[in-house]
């Protein structure tokens, strides 16, 4: 996308007519935050750890087996506000001959948006239980600027040039709806399946200039491009589920998620001629693999630890480049490799006349930004090969981040609430979530 001269984007725009089917290497997807966390507040309190528990209508994302254990019908809603912290690449100056990144400026900024986050209604009877959700796994608007960067050889050839200053206003939200159902197989075993049709919403547009005129802050540099992300669409995915209560002080649950890739269409303009770049582009969600085991030493104490495989892979295995024409780039340092979650979560109860929980947890995120991973290519003018995405996607982190979570809840006959928190370097969450059962 930034990866060749103002010169080669009318032939980049007119030579290609190919369609791919994968994310691209867009300077937003260097911010973009792929975060699938459990719904409801409770379970975000305990860490998110819950397999093995799932006792509330959360379940029916989470793992629908639990949704036996369930005795009247009820309703929840969860309300969460999620800040992110968002990095770019925002100037300076590097040779790529000998790259060291040392001379290149990153920005950062938090972005925070608040929703509905979570809603679902079950129904339970003696051996079956339905449920009926909806959950919003991102939801992500940003607006930022880069002042580019200078590059040179390094080698004393003189050639020189510039990775594109650029305008990003980005809005993210993939949400799913479900339709889920546990079965009791026996009094200690039980399974569950749902249908969730997951849903893309995406507009998305990078403006791109060239560098001369525009470090001042101000991109009043020539524009060279523009890049648009827009039309997501829907599609299926399923989730298995299983628990099995070996007594009454440990359960066992498991499950797996299967999500679909869901498309989108990524358009290239330019002022210098009336072609388009149109791009069957998409976002493949990961799938989740997980299990988890609960265990209540007392009346008072439920302990939670669960282990997810994360297919962060299935995001970038089709990773393409909708600026690079001849797709010459070795975009291979930027796929994701997937990753562990390892989640543990307390909650304690006080057995009062409206019992009140308190609940702490810690949770491994394995490293899943889109960060430059690699010695960068030297230049290569042949081949439009200026290394600007080892630039532009060095502002991540490459490393697992460490999650606090805490929480606490209330119940009374009818109704319970529950707050919840996890903080972290690169997001924090704050949720509340409220349950009526009639």
């Amino acid at each position: 996308m930034k990866k060749v001269l103002a010169t080669a984007v009318a032939l980049a725009l007119a030579g290609f007519t190919g369609n791919a089917f994968a994310i691209t290497d867009n300077e937003a997807n260097a911010s973009l935050p792929y975060s699938f966390a459990n719904p409801g507040a409770r379970a975000l309190g305990m860490a998110g750890a819950f397999l093995g528990l799932a006792d509330d209508a959360s379940a029916a994302y989470t793992n629908p087996a639990g949704l036996t254990q369930l005795v009247s019908p009820e309703v929840s809603a969860e309300l969460r506000s999620e800040r992110t912290d968002t990095r770019w690449l925002d100037g300076g100056n590097v040779q790529f001959n000998a790259f060291n990144d040392g001379g290149l400026n990153y920005s950062s900024q938090n972005d925070t948006s608040t929703s509905l986050r979570s809603f679902s209604f079950v129904y339970p009877s003696e051996r079956i239980s339905f449920a009926f959700y909806r959950y919003e796994l991102v939801n992500y608007d940003s607006d930022f600027q880069s002042e580019g960067a200078i590059w040179t050889t390094g080698d004393g050839s003189g050639i020189n040039g510039s990775i594109f200053a650029y305008d990003v206003s980005t809005s993210f939200d993939v949400e799913t709806y479900g339709a889920a159902m546990g079965i009791k197989a026996t009094d200690s075993l039980s399974f569950g399946l749902g249908i969730n049709y997951y849903r893309l919403d995406i507009n998305s547009v990078t403006d791109r200039f060239l560098v001369d005129g525009a470090l001042d802050g101000t991109l009043t540099g020539d524009a060279v491009n523009r890049e648009a992300n827009f039309d997501g669409d829907g599609r299926f995915g399923f989730t298995l589920g299983a628990r099995f209560a070996a007594n009454d002080w440990l359960s066992i649950g498991a499950s797996y998620r299967r999500a679909p890739e869901l498309g989108y269409d990524a358009v290239l303009s330019a002022p210098t001629t009336t072609d388009t770049l149109t791009r069957d582009t998409g976002l493949d969600v990961p799938d989740v693999f997980g299990v988890g085991f609960s265990i209540r030493p007392s009346e008072s104490w439920v302990i939670n630890f669960d282990v997810n495989r994360v297919f962060y892979s299935d995001v970038t295995d089709d990773l393409t480049s909708v600026f690079d024409a001849n797709q010459a780039l070795d975009l291979e340092p930027l796929k994701l490799d997937d990753g562990t979650e390892v989640h543990l979560g307390a909650e304690y109860t006080f057995a009062t006349a409206h019992p009140f929980s308190l609940r702490a947890g810690i949770w491994r995120d394995p490293a899943h930004e889109l960060v430059y991973r690699g010695t960068p290519p030297n230049i290569d003018l042949s081949v439009n090969n200026v290394p600007a995405n080892a630039a532009t996607f060095a502002a991540g982190r490459d490393d697992a981040q460490t999650h606090i979570a805490i929480g606490a809840g209330m119940a009374f006959e009818k109704f319970q609430i529950d707050l919840g928190a996890d903080f972290s370097d690169t997001v924090d969450i704050l949720s509340m979530s409220g349950v009526f059962r009639f």
